[in-house]
């Protein structure tokens, strides 16, 4: 009875609790931890199952914790070490009391099939149209990759039994068709057609990609793969496009892809980019975009050699545009919602031919009703490590000023020519949110702009420019401003910048 309670506690919790202290509902770690939370969360989980493999998850946790932050200058990282320490230090030897006589890597190997094979099958055999089943197979599923992932830091793949390897892909496949069919977007939020845009063949986007040709890719990721090609099919011929080919195996392949087709079909503006067309046979995802020719922001503000291809006043034009198309994302795409893009940053803004700014990527964005305060996000917390709202990796609540504090990194990027995060840095420097802040605060700002561009600033655009993007970066959503004011001040911020060149 004492574990059914101690279970029930843990699954309807939803902050990190160890020994009883929910220390996360007092501090915030930094957005590179973030994935701490689902492992600390699915070691509660299963710890009155088999706590040798919950204290396995929680040695991973603190591993990770240590790996990417040696020194513990954060206080919430320092705090989590030192919840975490002493409690590993007890579980290391009272969790091998009535253990088999095997391994941890055997340990875990076994738990994860078990696990699979006795709450996943489970649940998957149970009635989908049950929404409490729903909600559990889709966290069982998460569940199931955080054990595959620490069982990977104990087994190389190439040595994984081809059992547990046929059973994680497997899971994987069948994680991927739940996600497709529970759909992405509230019903209830959205008064929107489903997707508008023309199917093209598999064989014309075959065609136009060269088969797919490694020399024609300009991207990878987790997503997939981005080649360039030339399209001609119905009304396009010789149409310079991307293709963005998702990973059918990945975990969030299927959600992303009916997102991000939904969101750009139904929504235009010049600021975003413009889908052509897409592709869903034989299981494949694939997306076809207009061509942004000049790629993403992010290269030109991390590579030296680069850079010097933007002057200021284009910077400002780039920042206005992205500021412009969040302002239509949050207030004018209809009457009765609004759109949460979730995934800002320089990485995702790509550059036409005019060095036009189009935002892309929207396979995490999120409908929410424009009567309401805010969207209440119950998956996994998403985005990007160093852009991420302080409040919603806290909370798990979404709102519109979790974009507008993205798009105030953004802009501090693009004032610094430097990345959110540098991994490089092992001090404040690495992430940039809490470098900018200081600086601001202290006056110190000229110590980290961009020497490349910080001799074309004029002054009084830098005053109205550094004051909007240190707004955005406010640790409480009530202090930052509405993006359509962000839109205003640097319209303003460019408006000083080309009169006191003309002057």
């Amino acid at each position: 009875m004492a574990h059914e309670q101690q279970r029930a506690t843990v699954e309807d919790s939803n902050s990190w609790n160890l020994d009883g202290i929910a220390f996360f509902d007092n501090e915030m770690l930094p957005p590179s931890l973030v994935r701490i939370g689902p492992i600390l969360r699915v070691a509660n989980e299963i710890e009155w199952v088999n706590p040798r493999v919950a204290y396995l998850c929680r040695f991973y946790a603190f591993e990770t914790v240590h790996r990417l932050h040696p020194s513990s200058e954060d206080a919430a990282v320092f705090r989590l070490k030192s919840l975490l320490v002493p409690r590993l230090a007890r579980e290391e030897e009272t969790t091998l009391i009535g253990v088999q006589k095997r391994s941890d890597r055997d340990e875990i190997m076994a738990f994860y099939q078990y696990y699979c094979e006795k709450y996943i099958q489970g649940l998957q055999n149970a009635d989908k149209t049950d929404s409490n089943v729903c909600t559990r197979l889709t966290k069982a599923y998460e569940s199931a990759v955080v054990l595959f992932e620490v069982l990977e830091t104990m087994c190389p793949r190439s040595k994984l039994s081809p059992e547990i390897w046929e059973l994680h892909k497997q899971v994987t496949e069948k994680a991927a068709l739940h996600i497709h069919n529970i759909h992405p977007l509230d019903t209830e939020t959205s008064d929107q057609q489903l997707p508008n845009h023309p199917k093209i063949p598999f064989q014309a986007i075959k065609d136009c990609t060269q088969d797919f040709n490694e020399r024609n890719c300009i991207g990878k990721g987790g997503y997939g793969r981005v080649y360039k090609g030339i399209l001609t099919w119905g009304d396009y011929v010789n149409q310079l496009v991307a293709v963005k080919r998702l990973d059918v195996t990945g975990f969030q392949g299927n959600k992303e892809f009916h997102t991000e087709l939904t969101m750009l079909s139904q929504f235009q503006h010049e600021n975003i980019i413009t889908l052509i067309g897409f592709c869903d046979v034989n299981k494949e995802m694939i997306l076809v975009y207009e061509y942004a020719s000049h790629g993403s922001l992010d290269k030109y503000l991390h590579d030296p050699t680069m850079s010097c291809e933007l002057s200021w006043p284009q910077l400002l034009k780039i920042c206005v545009g992205v500021a412009s198309a969040l302002d239509y994302l949050h207030n004018h795409v209809a009457e009765k919602h609004r759109i949460i893009h979730r995934d800002i940053k320089s990485a995702n803004i790509l550059l036409d031919e005019n060095w036009n700014a189009k935002l892309s990527d929207f396979g995490l964005a999120r409908i929410g009703l424009a009567n309401q305060s805010n969207t209440v996000v119950i998956t996994n917390l998403a985005g990007t490590h160093g852009y991420c709202d302080p409040q919603y990796e806290r909370t798990g609540l979404l709102t519109k000023e979790s974009d507008v504090y993205s798009f105030g990194v953004v802009l501090f990027e693009v004032l610094c020519g430097r990345l959110a995060c540098v991994m490089n840095y092992h001090d404040e420097r690495r992430f940039l949110h809490h470098l900018a802040r200081t600086c601001y605060r202290n006056g110190e700002l000229d110590k980290i702009i961009d020497h490349r561009t910080k001799k074309d600033i004029k002054p009084r655009t830098l005053l109205k420019f550094s004051a909007i993007a240190y707004q955005c970066l406010q640790e409480t959503r009530e202090e930052r401003p509405a993006i359509s004011v962000v839109v205003f001040q640097l319209k303003e911020a460019m408006k000083i910048q080309l009169e006191d060149e003309i002057l």
